[in-house]
């Protein structure tokens, strides 16, 4: 996991926080990223907003303008970031998985079928005065996701904990 943890951070060094001695543990008084962070089975790293102040923070403070975008659509839930290398597409396992944690972290959370919807983190944007995690889609995709439980609980297991 430490491996997956640098990579974040040669991927986007702004978005992972200083560890503390120990890799893995954080110090007790540094509060927690706005973002959970988990691995995919090919070492990919996804990010998933704490709250709607947290959707904010990793949208528009964390994620960089190439990076994908996904949210549940048309329910209240997290934003989910998909860090990518500039020009490059993101390759169809990591899309779902990304998708599952979107879904699961929604009040779609348990549906069978869930409608995702993905973007470059370019064309969303927030409204002046929009409530905290409110957000604006241009050139938006949806992918209509079927919920594979194995994945998902696969999925769910790779968080990657930084402490108590």
């Amino acid at each position: 996991i430490t491996a997956a943890v640098e990579r974040a951070r040669l991927a986007s060094p702004r978005d992972m926080p200083r560890l503390a001695t120990t890799p893995g543990l954080r110090r007790r008084d540094e509060p927690l990223p706005p973002h959970r962070t988990f691995t995919t089975r090919a070492n990919d790293l996804v990010f998933v907003g704490r709250g709607a102040a947290h959707n904010d923070a990793l949208t528009f403070q964390i994620a960089r303008p190439h990076h994908l975008w996904l949210h549940a659509r048309g329910v209240p839930g997290a934003h989910v970031i998909v860090p990518l290398a500039k020009n490059r597409s993101c390759p169809a396992d990591l899309l779902i998985d990304a998708a599952h944690l979107a879904a699961h972290f929604s009040d779609a959370r348990g549906e069978p079928v869930v409608e995702v919807t993905t973007a470059p983190r370019k064309w969303v944007r927030k409204p002046r005065g929009a409530a905290k995690g409110a957000v604006v889609i241009e050139r938006e995709k949806v992918v209509t996701l079927r919920l594979e439980p194995e994945r998902l609980q696969d999925l769910l297991t790779r968080e990657v904990q930084l402490g108590k």
